[in-house]
């Protein structure tokens, strides 16, 4: 396992964890009350749901496979969509909490290395120079 593949692995795991984190954690603080995505009107249950696909997905997008980095891409699309638009719905008034902007942050960083996946995967399939014989 080279460098890049650890650190890609890493950095998408630790993603997914601090995603399913941000669930639990505050999503909107309403005076005493207080959410966090599992409850009242949050589809938090879709970023775990997305995020348990995704850990699928991890080692095929770390080794530049292209259905791990479509599949990676796909699913953080939709968890950062699920949490921006409860987000943006602001039924109950208050404030947004800290469980949520981690998701959102945690849902960005893997969507953004699915994209750097993608785009080593296709600059290295590209040749530069035509190769020599040994």
């Amino acid at each position: 396992m080279t460098t890049f593949t650890r650190t890609i692995t890493l950095v998408c795991y630790g993603s997914i964890a601090l995603a399913i984190v941000g669930v639990f954690g505050t999503w909107r603080t309403a005076g005493a009350v207080s959410l966090d995505g599992l409850e009242g009107p949050y589809n938090g249950w879709l970023v775990i749901i997305f995020a348990l696909i995704v850990s699928a997905g991890g080692r095929s997008l770390s080794r530049g496979g292209w259905l791990g980095i479509i599949l990676v891409a796909g699913c953080a699309g939709v968890m950062m969509l699920t949490a921006v638009e409860d987000l943006s719905d602001d039924v109950l008034g208050g404030r947004s909490g800290w469980g949520i902007w981690l998701t959102i942050a945690a849902s960005s960083v893997l969507a953004g290395v699915a994209v750097y996946s993608g785009v080593k995967r296709v600059r290295g399939s590209r040749r530069g120079e035509p190769r020599t014989s040994p």
